[in-house]
């Protein structure tokens, strides 16, 4: 009787080939996981910087034709001022809540609008020196502290960094 061929998988050859299917498998998975979570958390800190980006901007503008401050800010915080520019008018205010991690602004104590969420600290600063080294007659001496800058600094939450800005007022304001 004639011998028969056999072709095909013998049962040990198609377990090592189901075995290193799954290693490749897993090996493939793992590194489309790690891709795809560096591209979304690429993508969420870069639209997170441009946010921030675009807040720090408006703040900047703000507080750059700002013409007077409260006598006794709230430092840190919140900041009520007004400004030389005829555009923008009323008393305006900058105000950050903790408990939302929220930074609001106003105008007139109308309407809070939210600038930007998911902020995890905020600070607000106003250094002094004296600018204009007059006293308050303009003779020149050493004289009254004034505002050399408005310093912004605010993290979010999630990133981590700490962005910052520093605004110099285009008119002297008195340390408050």
């Amino acid at each position: 009787m004639p011998k028969k061929t056999q072709s095909g998988f013998v049962l040990i050859e198609f377990v090592t080939t189901l075995i290193l299917i799954g290693v490749i498998g897993a090996f493939a998975g793992l590194f489309l996981y790690n891709g795809i979570n560096g591209y979304l958390a690429s993508k969420r800190n870069s639209e997170t910087a441009l946010k921030a980006q675009i807040v720090l901007d408006r703040l900047s503008a703000e507080l750059r034709s700002i013409s007077s401050l409260p006598v006794n800010p709230v430092a840190n915080t919140s900041l009520t001022y007004r400004t030389s520019d005829s555009k923008l008018t009323g008393t305006r205010k900058i105000r950050y809540d903790s408990g939302s991690q929220t930074i609001y602004f106003s105008i007139d104590a109308g309407t809070e609008y939210p600038l930007i969420d998911q902020v995890a600290s905020f600070n607000l600063s106003w250094p002094s020196a004296d600018m204009d080294n007059a006293d308050d007659d303009g003779n020149p001496t050493t004289g009254t502290q004034e505002i050399s800058a408005i310093l912004i600094e605010l993290t979010i939450s999630g990133v981590g960094t700490k962005l910052s800005v520093g605004t110099h007022p285009r008119v002297f304001i008195a340390k408050p």
